[in-house]
């Protein structure tokens, strides 16, 4: 009896530490945190070093690992700058935002991340290294202050860390005593690939983690190389290997640039009283699935991208399993800092997650990328390849094949019925309709344009190897 007693005490001031700590939690969140949202391009998980990645390409991201709270299967929802960017503003999938380069055709949702923030009395600012993640393409626009390539001075030919962290810099030194959102976006991993020669040096010559030849699609052994990329010492074509190696080692420049910024907010006492999200819009291809770069391509290593989240005072550190997806992040700072959730936003809050009082497995996420439209659904364990031609479809299994090289389709039609009806379900929520994929049903199909672009924007797009 006593010991009945004993261990329900036991049990409800353990529940009473949880909720304090939780109230604790949401209450130093809620009252005093700033927010900042730090976003690597191209950068794809499976090449970060708290992602399993033998290779020491992010020693500093690493460190704020140990301090984060990591998710583990993370998704984008389009493997492309300016629609993925739209979808973390507005928590949106591209199907509904319609903000889809390369066209201007469609204004960004009133209701986005900036705009919310900004009302609730937040300074907010947007650095970009790239013109794809700015308002010169349609997002980003509700930010009250913005800083982006085209209105910053010439920096060369690359598309530096440096200048943004120096913007980033001079805006902090004003708004330090206020309560601000800021979303900076670097350049790298996304080539040109033009890191400093000491971290180019750390990975020239040798054999990537994994590399495999006989995985990769025969025409892909060896890239071209675009415009955009052409400088001395650059062989063209260039072999797999040695992108990857130069890849590796412009992740390494976007991990410094994280660690510089991580310097600044703790020099000036700030990291503490930050929650700081460090996220990509989307990974990179090198040949895996007959694909290369990323807006044509949509299985792994295009699609699960990192996020961590760090709260003041490395609070609640822990990895999620559960699959998520850019869309979620919205909801979930609008529940962090007590705001209500606009009812446009199709992601759902991870704060439940976040606090390790759900563990249940997430519904589905879904990504698609065009030209052509494809769709890829996943679970917590599999992933379902739509195409408009239904001999192209695919099923594969993440457990046994998390790089989704086995199509088991033919052998687990109940799990691909399964799936194909959540795709269904996110079908019918979406105002442009994905009819070819589904067989000829939905809204008419919209086709972007590159038109209306300002000249100086074409010229960055092509040297990031966007526009031919």
């Amino acid at each position: 009896m006593r010991r009945t007693a004993f261990a329900t005490i036991s049990c409800l001031l353990a529940l009473l530490i949880i909720s304090y700590t939780v109230f604790r939690f949401r209450q130093a969140v809620h009252t005093n945190a700033n927010l900042i949202i730090v976003v690597l391009d191209a950068a794809r998980a499976d090449h970060i070093g708290c992602y399993g990645y033998p290779r020491p390409t992010t020693p500093n991201i690493d460190l704020l690992a140990q301090e984060s709270v990591l998710f583990q299967k993370h998704y984008c929802q389009v493997p492309f700058t300016t629609p993925s960017t739209a979808s973390l503003f507005t928590g949106q999938h591209a199907d509904t935002h319609l903000v889809i380069y390369p066209t201007l055709e469609h204004e960004e949702p009133q209701e986005t991340m900036a705009a919310v923030m900004g009302e609730r009395g937040f300074d907010t600012a947007l650095f970009s290294s790239t013109p794809c993640a700015s308002p010169v393409m349609g997002v980003g626009t509700h930010f009250a202050e913005t800083y982006y390539r085209t209105r910053m001075p010439e920096d060369g030919p690359g598309f530096s860390p440096k200048s943004l962290l120096l913007q980033f810099r001079a805006w902090l030194d004003e708004h330090a005593d206020r309560r601000f959102f800021a979303y900076v976006h670097f350049i790298p991993p996304h080539s040109p690939y033009e890191q400093p020669s000491d971290m180019t040096a750390l990975f020239a010559g040798k054999d990537p983690p994994g590399y495999d030849p006989a995985t990769l699609t025969p025409w892909h052994f060896e890239f071209p190389v675009y415009e955009g990329q052409r400088r001395p010492g650059l062989a063209d074509p260039l072999p797999v290997p040695e992108w990857l190696n130069l890849y590796d080692a412009n992740l390494h420049y976007g991990d410094w640039a994280v660690g510089e910024l991580v310097q600044m907010l703790q020099t000036k006492g700030l990291l503490d009283n930050t929650v700081l999200v460090i996220t990509a819009d989307h990974g990179e291809a090198f040949g895996e699935h007959g694909y290369i770069w990323h807006p044509q391509a949509i299985h792994q290593e295009v699609a699960r991208i990192p996020l961590l989240i760090r709260f003041p005072h490395g609070r609640n550190r822990h990895v999620v399993a559960s699959p998520t997806q850019t869309i979620d992040l919205f909801p979930t700072i609008c529940d962090l800092f007590r705001i209500p959730i606009p009812d446009g936003v199709q992601g759902a809050s991870l704060l439940s997650l976040i606090e390790g009082k759900d563990p249940r497995e997430r519904a589905y996420a879904v990504t698609t990328s065009f030209d052509p439209r494809k769709y890829m659904v996943r679970t917590d364990r599999f992933a379902l390849l739509l195409y408009e031609d239904p001999t192209w479809r695919a099923l594969y299994d993440l457990d046994a094949d998390p790089e989704e090289r086995r199509n088991i389709i033919a052998d687990r039609p109940d799990e691909a019925e399964r799936l194909h009806r959540m795709f269904q379900q996110y079908v019918e929520t979406q105002p442009r309709q994905p009819n070819a994929v589904l067989g000829g049903w939905g809204a008419q199909e919209e086709t972007p344009t590159n038109e209306g672009l300002p000249a100086d924007v074409k010229e960055q797009l092509k040297a990031l190897g966007y526009v031919q």
